[in-house]
């Protein structure tokens, strides 16, 4: 299979994937996207608020502006955060799952160097790098684990960001329904990405109006 070969080029122990749910989807982080007009300043005053009104909601304490950075966008605050993941199984889902059914999709593939890797001791202030990093939250919500998820952080959020040594997988639109079957033949399903009651239901929905599984035991 080509997307198994894809995988396979070019082998690095730092390489992470983005599924994107078209090709025409750029590397911009929701804060700045439009319709929203991009402002450094406004960016980090939501920011600040979402701090300071969420943190009565947690059981345990989130500490660090990194870890809120990386809780504001677990939850959905527009942040200069893009998910990505070290699963290409997983990538491939977001692709397929996302964006206009008869759009092409795509999984990005970047290798990043040791020193992009955020350090918090040597850059504590998310709102002051001088480049695109990456960041590795901690391990504490199971959507983040299952996903294997991390984040790359960028410094000017309202510009396209285009990585050098990049690939790309492009998976042609009539091509979307099989690719969902096998990855779920894989155990990469909704409820797997989405570990909880809502994305249980939405696997469920799936096989149901896909017919996958109707007729015999709903098994796993």
């Amino acid at each position: 299979m080509k997307f198994i070969e894809f995988i396979d080029a070019k082998a690095h122990p730092m390489r992470v994937f983005r599924g994107c749910g078209s090709v025409l989807h750029e590397h911009i982080p929701t804060v700045g996207r439009p319709p929203a007009v991009y402002s450094a300043i406004n960016e980090e005053r939501v920011f600040r608020a979402f701090q300071q009104s969420a943190e009565p909601m947690f059981q345990l304490p989130v500490t660090g502006a990194w870890n809120w950075l990386a809780v504001a966008q677990h939850h959905g605050l527009p942040t200069r955060l893009l998910d990505w993941t070290t699963n290409p199984l997983v990538a491939c889902y977001f692709a397929i799952s996302s964006g206009n059914p008869k759009d092409d999709a795509v999984v990005h593939a970047v290798n990043i160097p040791a020193d992009d890797i955020v350090d918090p001791s040597k850059n504590p202030d998310p709102f002051t790098i001088d480049r695109v990093m990456f960041l590795v939250p901690a391990k504490s919500a199971p959507r983040i684990v299952n996903q294997r998820g991390l984040f790359s952080v960028h410094n000017q959020p309202d510009r396209a960001w285009v990585p050098e040594n990049s690939d790309k997988f492009v998976i042609p639109a009539a091509m979307r329904p099989r690719f969902r079957r096998t990855l779920f033949k894989m155990g990469v399903d909704h409820s797997h990405i989405y570990p909880d009651i809502v994305g249980l239901c939405e696997m469920l929905k799936w096989r149901y109006v896909e017919r996958i599984g109707i007729g015999t035991a709903m098994i796993g």
